[in-house]
């Protein structure tokens, strides 16, 4: 008899194509949706002078998860780097709307994302990409700190055991019809770097 180790379990991979198919079809619809959309317009990146803070968030980039994660820690990690430099020095005009991925752009391999970790119905898997939704948990509470209209936030599917972001506080995104958007009080810049552990976001005057 052949290890089922081996082999998928049959339930388990016709929902992964559900799931797929379900996917492709939400692309399509958003992809449709925000063609004429002005708020979904990647904003101008630049380099600017500092001003003041209105939000700064720091998140620790490496938890206490199983040791057998660590890959996908790793893998994490490099995407946030990725997800940084795309939108780091993002400018907004008081009104305009910054939208996740209008600015981040499709997490492939070709543009630096590796397998990081995904919260899906409850489970962590390997996916490219996988990971950002640090950086769009950071974003949403900074957001809100500065005093932001949240227009579009969706949180986790499941509480994530590591994460500093209870129920409530996180906003997860999957390309390209799970965004965050949050529309500027004023004129900011959003920065974004990674040090030797954390990860920090702030939103500054611009």
């Amino acid at each position: 008899m052949k290890s089922s180790e081996n082999h998928p379990h049959p339930g388990r991979a016709a929902d992964a194509i559900l799931f797929a198919v379900k996917a492709g079809v939400l692309r399509m619809r958003r992809a449709v949706r925000d063609a004429n959309d002005p708020a979904a317009r990647r904003r101008p990146v630049g380099i600017c002078m500092a001003g003041d803070v209105l939000a700064e968030v720091a998140t620790p980039l490496y938890g206490d998860s199983d040791p057998n994660e660590r890959g996908l820690q790793l893998g994490k990690v490099q995407n946030l780097r990725v997800g940084a430099r795309l939108i780091d020095g993002t400018r907004l005009d008081a009104g305009q709307i910054f939208s996740f991925w209008a600015q981040v752009g499709p997490p492939a391999r070709a543009r630096g994302f590796v397998e990081g970790r995904e919260l899906r119905q409850g489970c962590i898997i390997p996916t490219v990409a996988g990971g950002l939704c640090q950086l769009s948990n950071s974003l949403y509470r900074a957001a809100r700190t500065a005093g932001c209209e949240i227009v579009e936030r969706h949180g986790h599917t499941a509480p994530i055991a590591d994460s500093p972001f209870p129920p409530g506080e996180d906003a997860t995104v999957f390309w390209n019809y799970v965004d965050l958007r949050f529309r500027a009080r004023e004129t900011m810049t959003v920065r974004v770097r990674l040090s030797a552990d954390a990860l920090i976001v702030r939103l500054e005057k611009a």
